[in-house]
């Protein structure tokens, strides 16, 4: 509530005291409006040091200030002026005696809030108009709340409005009114928002020629409906038929605006149109072709004059249905067959016409036919039964671009494979059969023969030759029937191999074996102890000699073996471009002989050659004693075992140039080596 406060002041009362003390007595108050609360607020002042103890108010004009006690306090006027009425405050001080003033006050009438609004339907707006009155005076101010929760009174101002409150429902409608001296006053009432009935309806029996009926669909949420009123001949006017239900029958098919409108008790009005379709029956017909047993029929529909969407029901006798439109259908027994067909339009109209179709009997086609092997020729024997009717042609179709006409073919296929081979048989009333077979045309097997190493190999090898797949039964060109063999000598092996279907495969393998290498060697050879033996081989690549020992190029074609110390037997194993190898024996016998050759002269110079008198062979003897003599005879050296070690001295000084004799001895040999040797220096 918005408040105008007023404020009065005067000053009433001055009085002068010996000590100087000086009161000043006044008062403000709010708006004085009958029946509302008065503010009175003491604006009294005193100066010389005193100090206001007391507030004392006269409120009823009776001279006693008694009513009210306080700076500031309430008072409420029941009547309005005339009379006036004379208001009084007394003020006490701590020093002197009280102080009081008068001031006449005018009591303002209240304005009275009212209005008036009448019930409207949910959707209309609503008229809301201000009814408020004032004894005297003048009211300057109306202010509206919508009753939407705000209580502020700032929906709408003026004297009347409208407003749409949306819902159906009791809305709290506030109005705050002020006169023009301020003096409020307030009142609130329901506005009553109906709600409106929800209109619909059903249609059945929409086919022409029938008796179509309406049937209202309507409700209100409070309350209910109480009349109903039909438009159902086009003219705009709802006065063809009263009630929940109507109905018309239609004299052409068509759209139709069909209208509905329902009063509430509250009196609340709502309507509807909805265009209804009146369908004409649909003109069922359907074709079809010749008719042959086990055959698919086509059947093509003819059906006409649909409005809307159609579904079919076809019955073909006691064989089956179909919903398709143009449906195919093949009939088991031959004989005639009751065909039906119904078609529905979704406005539910209906129509239904029924054929005899005449079924020819089919024949039953097959045949039977061999199993070949490719390069073979399968044979076709036909067994078509014509199941009492006549034949009238074949025709063949062996998978493989190839056609024939012919009662019962050959045919030559160039691959293998399993082919789908279709039979058609025809009859002279144009009914047919058709079969299919797979025909099987083998491939021959191909056998693979896979050698266990290599088949290239040297004279006395062999290789191992295995046949996969090993089918019962196999044929190798050697006779022999197992899956492995093995062979050592040189030519084509062939293996045949004969599969479950009879089939035969042929492969074969080259085997090639080499000749070893024709070795010529040396001869066996007897030497003396700690002579050198050349050796020789031929007709071979490469060679190896064994054993090693005091040879000096044991892969060589031509060793020495350096003074062998005693017999042994050389193996020569040669290889040629193939690989294949054979091998010579050499026998070195060594006799322990003693075959010494001392030499005749040597040259003890110091220069490193020839410093030694050198007895060849006689490193080999551990048993030979050397003496040598000058030419008088004298003993210049001796040695029980000589290792060619003498540089001709004697008692270490060197012997003079000149010609010296030896004597050597060996314990293994009767005679003695007697000779000269020259030292020449």
């Amino acid at each position: 509530m918005k408040t105008m406060r007023i404020l009065f002041s005067i000053l009433t009362l001055v009085a002068f005291q010996a000590n100087a003390t000086i009161v000043s007595v006044g008062f403000t108050n709010t708006n004085v409006c009958v029946g509302s609360q008065t503010i009175f607020t003491s604006t009294s002042v005193v100066s010389g040091g005193a100090t206001i103890t007391n507030w004392n108010w006269d409120l009823d004009g009776d001279g006693q200030f008694d009513d009210a006690f306080g700076p500031s306090v309430g008072f409420t006027f029941n009547a309005p002026s005339p009379p006036p009425f004379n208001v009084g405050l007394q003020i006490i001080t701590d020093m002197d005696a009280p102080v009081a003033s008068y001031r006449l006050i005018t009591v303002n009438p209240v304005p009275v809030a009212n209005f008036s609004a009448a019930d409207v339907c949910e959707g209309s707006a609503s008229q809301v108009v201000n009814q408020s009155t004032i004894s005297a005076g003048s009211i300057v101010s109306w202010e509206w709340d919508y009753g939407d929760g705000n209580t502020l009174y700032d929906n709408a101002t003026g004297t009347s409005f409208s407003n749409n409150f949306g819902a159906a429902g009791s809305y709290a409608v506030g109005l705050q009114v002020t006169s023009d001296q301020g003096c409020q006053s307030t009142t609130a009432a329901n506005v009553t928002v109906d709600p409106m009935p929800t209109v619909a309806f059903s249609v059945d029996e929409v086919c022409l020629g029938d008796q179509t009926a309406f049937t209202a669909i309507s409700t209100v949420s409070s309350g209910q409906v109480s009349t109903y009123q039909w438009e159902l001949n086009g003219n705009g006017f709802f006065d063809d038929a009263t009630g929940t239900t109507a109905s018309s029958q239609f004299i052409s098919d068509g759209n139709y605006q069909i209208g509905l409108r329902v009063t509430s008790d509250q009196g609340c009005v709502n309507d509807t149109f909805q265009l209804v379709t009146i369908a004409p029956f649909p003109y069922v017909n359907f074709s079809f072709d010749n008719a042959c047993q086990n055959t698919d029929v086509q059947f093509t529909n003819l059906t006409g004059n649909v409005v809307g969407t159609i579904t079919y029901a076809w019955t073909f006798g006691l064989e089956g249905n179909s919903a398709q439109q143009h449906p195919s259908f093949s009939f088991s027994s031959a004989g005639p067959a009751q065909v039906q067909l119904i078609g529905l339009t979704s406005f539910g109209c209906a129509d239904t016409l029924i054929q005899t179709v005449n079924v020819k009997p089919a024949p039953l086609a097959d045949f039977t036919f061999t199993e070949v092997c490719i390069g073979q020729t399968t044979n076709f024997t036909n067994i078509t039964d014509p199941k009492g009717s006549t034949i009238e042609s074949y025709f063949w179709d062996f998978a493989d671009q190839n056609v024939s006409i012919a009662a019962n073919p050959f045919h030559q296929y160039i691959a293998p494979g399993s082919y789908e081979v279709t039979l058609i048989a025809y009859t002279t009333d144009g009914c047919r059969d058709t079969i299919q077979h797979d025909v099987n045309v083998w491939e021959l097997p191909n056998p693979i023969i896979t050698a266990g190493g290599s088949v290239f190999f040297c004279e006395g090898g062999n290789v191992t030759l295995t046949v996969n797949p090993f089918e019962t039964p196999t044929l190798w060109s050697t006779g022999e029937t197992t899956q492995t063999i093995t062979v050592d000598t040189t030519g084509e092996y062939n293996v045949l191999i004969t599969d479950e279907h009879g089939c035969r495969g042929e492969n074969y393998i080259l085997v090639y074996s080499w000749l070893l290498p024709e070795l010529t060697a040396s001869n066996d050879t007897t030497i003396s102890l700690g002579e050198d033996v050349p050796l020789w081989v031929d007709g071979a690549l490469t060679y190896e000699w064994l054993p090693a020992t005091y040879l000096d190029y044991p892969s060589s074609a031509t060793p020495t073996s350096f003074g062998p110390l005693e017999t042994l037997t050389y193996t020569v194993i040669g290889t040629d471009v193939n690989g294949c190898q054979s091998q010579e024996d050499v026998v070195i016998k060594v006799n322990m002989d003693y075959n010494l050759k001392p030499v005749n002269l040597f040259t003890p110079n110091g220069d490193g050659d020839n410093e030694r008198f050198y007895v060849g062979n006689i490193d080999f003897y551990s048993d030979c004693q050397l003496r040598v003599y000058n030419r008088w005879g004298l003993e210049v050296y001796s040695n029980n075992s000589y290792k060619n070690d003498w540089k001709g001295t004697f008692n270490n000084d060197p012997l003079p140039d000149g010609t010296y004799y030896y004597v050597i001895e060996c314990d293994g040999r009767d005679d003695r080596f007697d000779g000269a040797v020259t030292i020449l220096k």
